[in-house]
């Protein structure tokens, strides 16, 4: 998918780190205006989970660099499809 890089969630910094106690959840972030957006509000546009379940609803959302940086990890368009299905439903319509 152009101009959108994933990013999946994990508990905390050591299960990043680890690759364990995914939240099975992926942030799709936008990065086509993602330095317009920095500078107005100091975060990137996406869209994410709602709840804190996997494979959760998902709805539009702002995600600081911060958080990218110590609980998520970027991964692929094919392995955020398998960890949060839900979340392609909302992108693909």
């Amino acid at each position: 998918m152009k101009g959108v890089r994933f990013y999946e969630e994990y508990k905390d910094k050591a299960a990043k780190r680890k690759g364990t106690e995914s939240e099975g959840n992926v942030i799709a972030v936008f990065v086509e205006h993602a330095g317009e957006s920095l500078l107005r509000t100091g975060c990137h546009e996406a869209v994410g989970a709602v709840y804190f379940e996997p494979n959760s609803p998902v709805g539009g959302t702002q995600v600081s660099p911060g958080v990218l940086r110590d609980r998520c990890k970027r991964v692929s368009e094919a392995k955020a499809r398998e960890v949060h299905p839900a979340l392609f439903e909302y992108l693909d319509d």
